[in-house]
């Protein structure tokens, strides 16, 4: 079980952080608490399976392209000899990606692509871009635009198209009590892409966690936990990350006898 706790930050920028964690990044944007266990940085769930089309005949390279509510990854491997562009260098034009008509998701940030002094790619091309996650299932589709040369000639410019579907990351929610700010907070999650399931202290099980991507344990102010302490303390085992927020997070914490490391990361 890999853990962390955000302490007194808003869920906004949480939810952010937690869809990164989830892709495998883990950003310096909020004031978390980063709780010992195995590797929380890892994927929770494969990316899917895009659909690339546009690719010429006996073209010297192949694409495949994935996607999770955080992140779309083109796989571009070139044929010795080959090479695109990172930058405009005056010779070719670079990797641009672009969303287009249908995708309900929008780029975050700007498209990552290796480092080469030249401006020059070649062999295996690793192409990241973040993305803004739409509520519930999201559909991707995008356009990549590149060239490609050798040491003789450049091809004309190519147009790959990218399309598919992006499953949302599921969220069991546990709350001291089912009432109107559960409901808000789970109202602002499945806006950002999550499928949410509430539960709270008193009735969730291991199994309710160990069916879902990832466990959000909230907690109210100090005093406001309508006696969910002792819950908070007995908390279950379970196989998958838990985001711990505030009092309640901390009992959860020592309760499962982590060591924990506090400051900015």
């Amino acid at each position: 079980m890999g853990m962390f706790l955000s302490s007194g930050a808003s869920y906004n920028r949480a939810m952010q952080t937690i869809l990164r964690v989830l892709s495998g990044r883990l950003v310096a944007c909020l004031p978390l608490i980063l709780l010992a266990g195995p590797s929380l940085t890892g994927t929770l769930r494969a990316q899917h399976e895009l659909t690339v089309t546009g690719v010429p005949e006996e073209a010297p390279f192949t694409v495949s392209a994935t996607a999770d509510p955080a992140r779309l990854i083109v796989e571009l491997q070139l044929e010795r000899g080959w090479h695109a562009y990172a930058r405009d260098v005056g010779g070719g034009d670079p990797i641009r990606l672009t969303m287009t008509k249908g995708s309900t998701v929008k780029r975050a940030g700007r498209l990552r692509l290796p480092r080469d002094k030249k401006g020059e790619l070649s062999g295996r091309i690793r192409i990241e871009q973040w993305l803004t996650p739409s509520a519930g299932q999201g559909r991707i589709a995008a356009r990549l635009n590149f060239m490609i040369c050798d040491p003789m000639q450049c091809l004309p410019p190519i147009e790959l198209s990218i399309s598919g579907k992006i499953e949302p990351v599921r969220l069991l929610l546990v709350v001291p009590e089912k009432d109107a700010h559960a409901e808000r907070i789970g109202k602002f999650l499945g806006a950002r892409g999550f499928a949410v399931q509430t539960t709270s202290y008193k009735d969730v099980t291991a199994k309710a966690c160990d069916a879902q991507d990832l466990v959000l344990a909230d907690s109210k102010l100090f005093r406001k936990n309508a006696g969910a302490s002792r819950k908070a303390r007995g908390f279950p085992r379970t196989k998958v990350p838990i985001v711990a927020v505030g009092f309640l997070g901390t009992q959860l914490i020592e309760a499962q006898g982590l060591a924990m490391a506090s400051g900015y990361i």
